[in-house]
């Protein structure tokens, strides 16, 4: 008996099984002392229990400082919790709380293929209610577990792992669940306070990995973060030096947006004016508002532009630079850098705008002492072949009606003509161009944006003759207005036989015209004639019967009908000699009215 004690005793310490049977046997069916050695082998089982269990949770404070790696730690203590509980499945879901729902992240003992890809909603099931209570909760049949909500797609997969108990402990760090970590079983049963323990210590281990974790992360991205600022730093300064290098060597605004391109990765234009609003289209931003008068550039929420940085100077916007969309949205350090590149881009504009003033006012000056007096030209002609001109060459002369309030904004653009002499004279501005009068028409409307009043063309062989028929231009434009010409483009010398008589007054010339030939106008509008047209073939064919029928394309019998009407009409203003003179006079100058208003 005594050898069969000591037998059990060896296997209790060794946590043999020991069959109850067995004891009683070996204590001659002495129940206080069979109770006693039953009682030792079950404490016994525990203890080795606990000290398994304290081995594991030893090893797993170790990996937690050892193991970098978040999701493989995970998964080990998953793994653990699997094999020191009674269960048939462990696994772990991480709550996302700006979609308030669980993910599975780690899972043990599975066999269903939807089971690691297995969102929770907010407020459905047993860790719906761990994450709001804090608190880890269990249920011994989930199925009737009905005072919770379910999900049908959460219900179906728990139907193929077949299971049936649960026992969720939730991940908790300084009051905020990150997660639930899950034992479950294929059977129905109750769950024990040392489990339930066990599962809330892991849990702890968990919920350190992933507060340690998602610090690594804080960490490693404000590292990045810091780098990235110092790299977008370093780039912006030595951009800004290459482009101030620019603006130093005299480049303009257009060099300045293809180096910004290239630096960005993508296009940068520079455009003027109201070209910026016209390339940007009906998105371009209102840039009278205070962010964009301090030179604050404006994102456009849609289109090809994505950035629009005003160029300013001191009295308005010169232009823009217009920064297009590229793979990625531009960040604050790259926006700043286009910023401080339309700051360079304006004193460039600035620089250029002097020197274009500048020179626009010498030749001005130039252009006043060209038109100004006779006396005077030589200096001006010397100084002209100076700068380059052609003194010698043909020129155009242009007698440019404007009205007085558009005429500083016509004089300015007109002046950017590298080429012309502009200067304000007569009732507009007069201009000396070195081209043909059709090249000169054609540089003068392009420029002019339609801001022009009749255009009285003249010329001369030399820059010195081209000034002299300024006054001769201006002449025939005052008669022509006194005519009601107040628009179109006429020669001057289709007036000039008429200026030495009526000089520059246009009205007295016109009130010569209508008083000779005003009964021939009252008849041809109200029979709807053409009396007056006769009136000039007769005039051409130096009153030729014959040759004036045969310019009309009309009978001989026809046209001395016709000259018969005018007698009547006019009387003695058709005898031959000085009537006839002033008759012939009045109507060349209709003619020319007429012809000037068909330009």
């Amino acid at each position: 008996m005594q050898s069969d004690l000591v037998a059990i005793l060896r296997d209790i310490g060794d946590g043999s099984d020991v069959d109850p049977e067995r004891i009683r046997s070996a204590t001659g069916n002495d129940a206080a002392t069979a109770d006693a050695l039953v009682e030792l082998a079950r404490r016994m089982d525990g203890l080795r229990q606990r000290s398994a269990e304290l081995r594991v949770m030893m090893s797993s404070t170790r990996e937690l400082l050892e193991q970098p790696d978040a999701d493989l730690m995970l998964q080990r203590i998953v793994d653990r919790a699997h094999e020191l509980i009674d269960g048939d499945v462990a696994y772990l879901s991480v709550y996302d709380p700006e979609h308030d729902q669980l993910r599975v992240r780690a899972a043990s003992g599975t066999i269903s293929s939807r089971f690691l890809d297995m969102v929770v909603p907010a407020g459905i099931g047993l860790a719906s209610r761990a994450v709001r209570t804090r608190h880890p909760q269990w249920v011994e049949d989930y199925a009737s577990f009905t005072s919770v909500p379910h999900d049908p797609i959460i219900d179906a997969i728990v139907r193929e792992e077949q299971l049936r108990s649960m026992l969720g402990a939730p991940l908790v760090v300084k009051g905020e669940v990150l997660g639930v970590l899950f034992t479950a079983s294929r059977d129905a049963r109750g769950f024990r306070p040392d489990e339930i323990s066990l599962l809330s210590a892991f849990a702890g281990h968990a919920a350190l990995v992933l507060h340690l974790a998602r610090l690594l992360a804080q960490a490693s991205d404000a590292t990045a973060e810091a780098a990235f600022r110092q790299q977008q730093a370093e780039w912006a300064a030595g951009l800004h030096a290459e482009l101030t290098q620019l603006a130093v060597t005299g480049h303009d605004a257009d060099a300045i947006a293809a180096v910004l391109s290239d630096a960005l990765g993508r296009r940068v234009r520079f455009v003027e004016g109201q070209d910026a609003a016209d390339a940007t289209g009906a998105a371009f931003p209102d840039t009278r508002t205070p962010d964009a008068e301090r030179g604050r550039s404006i994102v456009i929420g849609s289109g090809r532009v994505e950035l629009v940085a005003p160029v300013i100077d001191a009295t308005e916007m010169p232009g823009a630079l217009l920064v297009e969309r590229g793979a990625t949205a531009l960040t604050e350090v790259e926006r700043r850098t286009v910023e401080r590149s339309a700051l360079t881009a304006a004193l460039v504009l600035l620089r250029r705008d002097a020197l274009r003033d500048a020179e626009e006012q010498v030749r001005g000056e130039l252009a006043l002492e060209l038109l100004a007096d006779a006396a005077r030209r030589e200096p001006a002609l010397l100084r002209a072949a100076a700068r380059g001109l052609p003194t010698e060459s043909s020129w155009t002369t242009l007698a440019v009606g404007c009205a007085p309030e558009l005429r500083p904004r016509l004089l300015s653009r007109l002046r950017m003509q590298r080429d012309w002499l502009v200067a304000a004279d007569g009732d507009g501005l007069a201009v000396l161009a070195p081209d043909s009068a059709q090249e000169t028409l054609q540089r003068l409307r392009d420029a002019a944006s339609g801001e022009l009043g009749l255009i009285v063309v003249s010329g001369g062989s030399t820059l010195a003759a081209a000034a002299d028929a300024a006054s001769g231009a201006w002449q025939a434009s005052r008669l022509a207005r006194g005519l009601g010409m107040v628009g179109g483009e006429m020669d001057a010398a289709v007036l000039a036989p008429y200026a030495l008589l009526f000089g520059d007054d246009g009205a007295r010339l016109a009130r010569f015209a209508e008083s000779m030939l005003e009964p021939v106008f009252r008849w041809d509008a109200g029979k709807g004639t053409a009396l007056f047209d006769t009136l000039v073939a007769l005039c051409d064919a130096h009153w030729s019967s014959a040759s004036a029928a045969r310019a009309l394309h009309v009978h001989v019998n026809t046209l001395k009908q016709r000259t018969a009407r005018l007698n009547a009409l006019l009387g003695p203003a058709l005898a031959p000699g000085e009537a006839r003179f002033r008759l012939e006079m009045a109507v060349r100058i209709e003619k020319a009215r007429r012809e000037l208003d068909q330009t």
